[in-house]
């Protein structure tokens, strides 16, 4: 975490997300076609951001063969320094796409984004919730009954669904330390990871608890950079919600998360706790 003298109180970014002003970091390769890339970010191989730059026949044609699950070329630009893969692919998830035409040009200037990167469709699709364990349960007597039965064929177990993938991706101007504040919250609130939204005597508050689950976050891993990234700076959130209920309950059991003017009872912060949606393992006082 950085040092709390020289750290701003709160999360500095500023809105809305603009790409290097003055530059392109190469072409991407598709049925002839070579629009040039204004931003890209990639996490684990897979894309997480694109900004290209071109005719319309042309992008159209790259997002196409993407969308298609098929790889695209990225012809990295000269004096570019670039890590990640230069072949590029999608994420297994949906995509949303935008676009404009450029003023004064016949040109048009496409971004493509996994849901996961997108905090509206974050918000009005959230990942359900996962289900409590079942471990424990007895078996019914009827069950027992044919199991004791000579005749009967054990079965096997039914077929476990794939957790829920609940990792984001939050954006943030390439020349900027933080994300804008309400960019972090909105994804947080996709996760469904409950923090304290106003507070009417101390509206200042909410940007303390997003600057600390910030910082803390990035502490214990639940947010990283991704260095994969030209134009634009990114960063990935942990989807364990068990690991960001542990972290509200820690700032509010310790004060760095504040949210009453005296320090309360054990009770009133477990009552707290739970009225955030805080799992029931974080708000255990040691």
């Amino acid at each position: 975490m950085e040092d709390s003298k020289t750290s701003p109180l709160f999360l500095t970014g500023t809105w809305p997300v603009r790409t290097h002003a003055n530059r392109f970091f190469g072409e991407v390769k598709a049925d002839g076609q070579h629009p040039r890339v204004a931003a890209l970010v990639c996490y684990r191989g897979d894309l997480v951001a694109l900004s290209l730059v071109g005719y319309d026949t042309s992008t159209s044609a790259v997002l196409a063969n993407l969308w298609l699950r098929e790889s695209v070329p990225f012809l990295v630009g000269e004096g570019v320094s670039w890590r990640g893969p230069r072949s590029l692919k999608r994420r297994p998830e949906a995509y949303k796409q935008f676009s404009t035409q450029l003023a004064g040009t016949k040109e048009m200037h496409y971004i493509a984004l996994p849901v996961s990167a997108h905090i509206a469709e974050g918000i009005l699709h959230p990942p359900d919730l996962p289900a409590p364990p079942k471990d424990g349960e007895p078996a019914s007597k009827k069950g027992q009954e044919v199991q004791q039965d000579s005749r009967y064929t054990p079965q096997p177990p039914p077929m476990a669904l794939p957790e829920a993938d609940r990792t984001r991706f939050v954006l943030g101007n390439w020349d900027e330390d933080y994300p804008h504040q309400r960019g972090f919250l909105g994804h947080l609130y996709a996760m469904r990871v409950l923090f304290l939204h106003k507070h009417a005597e101390h509206p200042e508050w909410p940007a303390i608890w997003a600057k600390e689950l910030w910082e803390r976050g990035l502490t214990r891993k639940l947010v990283q950079p991704i260095t994969e990234a030209l134009g634009i700076k990114a960063w990935v959130l942990s989807g364990d919600l068990v690991a960001w209920g542990h972290l509200v309950g820690d700032g509010v059991r310790s004060g760095w998360l504040p949210w009453q003017e005296e320090a309360q009872s054990t009770g009133e912060v477990s009552t707290l706790l739970a009225e955030l949606g805080t799992p029931p393992d974080a708000v255990a006082v040691a």
